[in-house]
């Protein structure tokens, strides 16, 4: 039997492991921490996040190696192609170097609240 390939995701809200196990039971390995350069994230709705392209904007969140194939389940609670779109980007890990992941960006503009770094990783406002 062939070991599959594990792919990167950076993940910054209910994906992450404080909110869930969802990576675990795709068998992703994980989490690592890391940051997003290039973004900045908006409370898009009451409980979920999105994140949109911003110069000087930073991401706070976890990578995970997953299977190719679990991306098509992901892509459907994501709601590609309508709410979110997936790309690639380059994310420094805390552990020093960079790694190219996949990564779920808003379809619409910034809006909802901004979410300052310094408040990261996001959690719902109760």
């Amino acid at each position: 039997m062939l070991k599959q390939e594990k792919i990167p995701i950076f993940v910054y809200g209910t994906l992450m492991s404080i909110h869930s196990n969802r990576m675990r039971s795709l068998g992703g390995d994980g989490p690592y921490l890391g940051v997003l350069h290039g973004y900045a994230i908006y409370q898009v709705a009451y409980d979920f996040p999105g994140i949109v392209p911003e110069p000087g904007g930073k991401v706070m969140g976890e990578v995970f190696y997953i299977p190719q194939q679990a991306f098509a389940s992901l892509d459907r609670y994501e709601g590609v192609p309508d709410l979110y779109r997936r790309e690639e980007a380059e994310v420094e890990m805390a552990r020093g170097g960079t790694v190219r992941a996949q990564v779920y960006v808003w379809n619409g503009g910034p809006e909802g609240r901004k979410i300052p770094f310094s408040e990261q990783p996001w959690r719902p406002k109760v």
